[in-house]
């Protein structure tokens, strides 16, 4: 183990409303957890334990990272005046509440040290630790583990690639501003500092603004599927994007709902925002991508079927915003993406066309109870960025 015993050890995961808390958690060192929960981790540091933490956010099916705590959980007054039912469908992601919510606000803060963030699949980490129980909102947002499954999942997730939880594209450094909030994580103050280079990439975990419209996407990782000149219509025709055989395991984070792009490599333009329809299958269509009318195999056997959520005018490859956001890939273009970097591109996508403003005008015509409310285009006219 990298930084402890297990058989010393006590084990949580840690179910987040979203990766933005995750990210201000990072930088800010701290958690706050409902009472029973606060409880259980007292416990276990009075006996002398390390107690480690790993975080998975709402329904992403994925593990982000790990900490390890640091202080006893202790009481904050202020977090217990906040308006509990607000709290409650931001977790449980719907309107009613969960038996999870029963367990009362999140006021009671520890400090942790984060150790590793990534994007773990929940299905690998259940391969590691089969008897793995994750936190619900109908169950409880914190659920313990026996040292064996925490020692399985710490050992995958420390095997699993380093990622940053948010990358973002306007720049945004968090400090305490004494206004701590419960649970999943907390508001804060922020400074414009510029984006980090080279090594400090993997610390760079930074998050959009309070205030900053994000084109909404599905939590978890997306994809960036590749094409060139000949086989791009064939690609939209069929609905269906392919990769070669080798890729195979890259796409095991595909799943239905998935934001998925479009690299055409002879153009070098990025198209978007297509939602995945299916899983990542071996030929779902044999002949996909084959000159040979006999062929029993595609080319690109990797397959998913898809379906246009947003019709916009591509991304040029040599886009500043563009290459800023992906700063962080290796290995070209082709491949997945981080949710963070899936989220800032869809909404660089969704605004250099328009669509974005589309979106603010749908939220807040439906959050004031306007009449008459019209959902954004899904096909708009092209329009370059600051043209009138």
């Amino acid at each position: 183990s990298p930084i402890l015993e297990p058989e010393n050890a006590s084990f949580f995961i840690v179910r987040a409303a979203t990766y933005r808390d995750c990210s201000i958690s990072t930088v800010k060192g701290e958690w706050y957890a409902q009472r029973k929960h606060a409880e259980a981790i007292n416990a276990a540091a009075d006996g002398g334990r390390q107690i480690m933490l790993f975080f998975t956010v709402g329904d992403s099916q994925h593990i982000q990272g790990a900490a390890l705590v640091t202080s006893a959980a202790s009481y904050v007054e202020s977090a217990d005046h906040r308006q509990h039912r607000d709290k409650k469908q931001k977790l449980s992601g719907r309107g009613g509440s969960g038996a999870a919510d029963d367990d009362g606000p999140f006021c009671y803060r520890f400090r942790c040290e984060w150790y590793r963030t990534c994007e773990l699949p929940i299905s690998t980490a259940l391969e590691a630790a089969p008897h793995l129980l994750l936190p619900t909102c109908d169950t409880k947002y914190v659920q313990d583990m026996t040292i064996g499954t925490g020692e399985a999942v710490m050992k995958a997730l420390w095997n699993s690639p380093l990622c940053t939880l948010y990358e973002s594209w306007s720049g945004g450094d968090y400090e305490d501003d004494g206004a701590a909030e419960g649970g999943d994580g907390a508001a804060a103050s922020s400074r414009k500092e510029p984006p980090p280079v080279g090594e400090a990439i993997l610390t760079d975990f930074r998050c959009p603004l309070p205030d900053e419209i994000a084109w909404p996407t599905m939590p978890g990782p997306g994809f960036v599927f590749g094409c060139n000149s000949q086989t791009m219509d064939e690609c939209l025709g069929r609905g269906l994007f392919g990769l070669p055989a080798h890729m195979k395991i890259t796409a095991l984070g595909i799943r239905p709902g998935s934001s998925i792009f479009l690299y055409n490599v002879s153009e070098k333009l990025i198209f978007g925002i297509f939602e995945s329809l299916t899983s990542a299958q071996m030929n779902l269509e044999p002949k996909a991508f084959s000159k040979n009318p006999k062929a029993q195999t595609s080319p690109f056997p990797v397959q998913i079927r898809v379906r246009i959520a947003l019709e916009c005018p591509p991304i040029h490859d040599d886009d500043p915003a563009l290459n800023d956001i992906l700063r962080a890939r290796v290995g070209g273009r082709i491949g997945p993406l981080t949710f963070a970097q899936t989220e800032a591109l869809g909404s660089l996508i969704a605004r250099q066309c328009g669509a974005l403003g589309y979106m603010s005008e749908y939220r807040q015509g439906v959050e004031t109870g306007a009449m008459n409310v019209s959902a954004p285009p899904i096909a708009l006219p092209p329009r370059k960025i600051g043209s009138s």
